[in-house]
Formats: structure tokens, C-alpha cells, sequence
């Protein structure tokens, strides 16, 4: 039985696509004087801010001052460039109805997730949250997804791992999780099926209750 999901934030319950390109964009072109290909910022979403940072820039003496620029820019823009996703909190209200547990595992730090739920009006839906610097090892690592089950009281085999990235699936598939890609995603869909290896996909929101809700069926009739 499905008793609890562990959500991505960023593509996933939030539309801060261009929030977080448009920071890159003005931290890499203030300290470095280049603007990444849009894709290649995308592709970058998921990891930790550090990381991201390495690979966009090639230049892992220069994270520090980086995190500085990104963290002012990204500040100063997130409640005017953070957008909900249509359908998302229609489908947190019937997650919640049916009693299932809701975590959301993030790269993102506390206080930033914090107020992208409190954003969105979507903090009484959320019953634990996992940041980047709540394990010592990141998506697309188990680690976070472990933490999540714990919190929730669940076992792995009884959540499923939602995301936009592969980073998301992998870090689900690796904990035990069955895992569901999101078709909204800006990410290659190719590459999400390629390296994620999703057990299912959804088009809308929406789409995900009615997977429970199948696959709850299914266990009660072999139960």
C-alpha cells in the first residue's frame, strides 16, 4: 500500500524555473562575465547549489563568491518569480483526504524551502521536509529520500518518489521508492526516462492520486 510521497520542490510542487535560471544567469554573468545556455542552467536543477555552480562554471575556486551574488539575487526575486503549478494544490488537498503522508526532499536550503511553501499556501498539506544540509549526502543519493521515510514513520517500499528530474528518480529508485515522473518537467524527457528510469508517469498533477488509488486497489484485492 502507498501511504506516503516524497515530492521534489522546485518543477515538481513550484514553477521556479525561471526564478532560478535568472539567478544563475545574473550570478555567472556578474562574477564570470558568461551566460550559460538556458538548458544547461536546467539541467543543473536538482543538484546541490554547489555543484550546480562547479559544473556551469568550471571553476570550483570561485563557489563562494558565486553562492554570495546568487544568494542576494535570488532573495531579492523569489516571491515575485516563484508561480504555482496548476493542479498541485488541488492535489495535495486529496492526497491529504485519503490520509497520505506528504514530504517534500529538496536541494534548496530550509529557510528558501520554507518560504516557497508558505508562497504557494501550501505548508498545512506538508508533513516533513528535507533540506540539502539535512544529510550528508545529496540527491541523486538515498540519503534524503531514507530521512523522509523516517519522518513520515513509513517504510521506502510504501512511498513514492515524485520528481522533474532524474536526479529525483534515482535517488528514490536507490532507497526502495517506486518513482513517478512529472510530465511538466523542463528537463530532457528523454533523459529522464533514459537515466530515471521512472516507474510511472503523470501528465498532470491530478494524475498522481489516481495511480494510488490504483495501485492501493491492487494490493487490497492480493492482500
Amino acid at each position: 500500500m502507498i501511504k506516503g510521497i516524497l515530492f521534489d520542490f522546485d518543477g515538481t510542487l513550484a514553477n521556479t524555473i525561471d526564478l532560478i535560471v535568472a539567478t544563475f544567469e545574473y550570478t555567472l554573468q556578474t562574477a564570470l562575465g558568461f551566460t550559460p545556455p538556458r538548458q544547461e542552467i536546467i539541467n543543473t536543477i536538482g543538484l546541490p547549489l554547489g555543484d550546480a555552480m562547479t559544473i556551469l562554471s568550471g571553476q570550483p575556486e570561485k563557489v563562494m563568491e558565486l553562492r554570495q551574488i546568487y544568494k542576494i539575487f535570488n532573495e531579492e526575486n523569489h516571491d515575485k518569480m516563484i508561480k504555482p503549478i496548476v493542479g498541485v494544490a488541488e492535489m495535495l488537498a486529496d492526497l491529504k483526504q485519503q490520509g497520505i503522508k506528504i514530504a517534500v526532499v529538496t536541494s534548496k536550503k530550509q529557510p528558501m524551502l520554507e518560504r516557497g511553501i508558505n508562497c504557494l499556501k501550501i505548508t498545512p498539506y506538508i508533513d516533513a521536509t528535507i533540506s540539502v544540509l539535512d544529510t550528508e549526502r545529496s540527491k541523486p543519493y538515498p540519503d534524503p529520500m531514507f530521512l523522509a521515510c523516517k519522518k513520515l514513520g513509513l517504510r521506502p517500499e510504501e512511498c513514492l518518489c515524485v520528481g522533474d528530474s532524474h536526479y529525483d528518480l534515482q535517488s528514490g529508485h536507490a532507497a526502495g521508492c517506486k518513482t513517478v515522473a512529472v510530465g511538466y518537467t523542463m528537463f530532457s524527457w528523454q533523459k529522464i526516462l533514459d537515466e530515471g528510469k521512472p516507474d510511472y508517469t503523470i501528465i498532470k498533477p491530478q494524475d498522481l492520486v489516481k495511480i494510488i488509488e490504483k495501485i492501493n486497489l491492487e494490493e487490497a484485492k492480493n492482500a
